[in-house]
């Protein structure tokens, strides 16, 4: 199943390169991506709760520490943010799709878990959407919004991950540590 999910996420990343090389690198002026790395890029810890069972990782209600990075890549072309949590690695990139006209991402982890979806920021907030796949082959569909205050060095995330219909609502809560 790992094996699969890797396979996917690199078929993921084999689609959205050539994408991007065909991308202008985004100019100062505001645009959807710069506005949501202006909000993530950085050094980061955090802490949470697992909302649901993720296969190879945790049961439902489980803690969880991680510390991450986000970084600009390709010219400013995409965001990577990079993680590390007390029982996986994991992976985000973020992107400018110019055909849909949205922020879109791609994640994976080392359990085996996909998802990908997109991001917006509406007002001070970032909103998403997101379908995945655990390592077990079970499909859910998650959607949040991260808040922001400490002058946006401390970043409040809250959502749910749907499972068979069935919401499962989360809150994680994570400091900056370096811009």
């Amino acid at each position: 199943m790992k094996s699969i999910a890797f396979a996917v996420g690199l078929m993921l990343l084999f689609f959205a390169v050539p994408v991007l090389a065909q991308t202008p690198a985004p100019q100062q002026a505001a645009t959807p991506l710069k506005d949501i790395g202006d909000l993530l890029v950085g050094n980061w810890t955090g802490e949470g709760t697992y909302a649901a069972d993720y296969p190879g990782l945790a049961k439902k209600g489980e803690k969880f520490t991680s510390t991450s990075t986000c970084r600009w890549v390709a010219g400013k072309a995409a965001i990577e943010c990079e993680g590390v949590s007390n029982k996986s690695i994991g992976a985000t990139f973020y992107w400018w799709n110019a055909a849909s006209k949205q922020v879109k991402y791609v994640g994976m982890d080392s359990s085996g878990r996909c998802r990908e979806g997109t991001i917006t920021k509406q007002g001070t907030k970032l909103v998403w959407e997101a379908v995945g796949i655990f390592a077990d082959g079970r499909r859910y569909e998650g959607k949040g919004e991260a808040t922001f205050q400490d002058n946006g060095n401390t970043r409040i995330e809250t959502g749910t991950v749907i499972l068979n219909g069935v919401q499962n609502e989360y809150r994680d809560t994570y400091k900056r540590v370096a811009k």
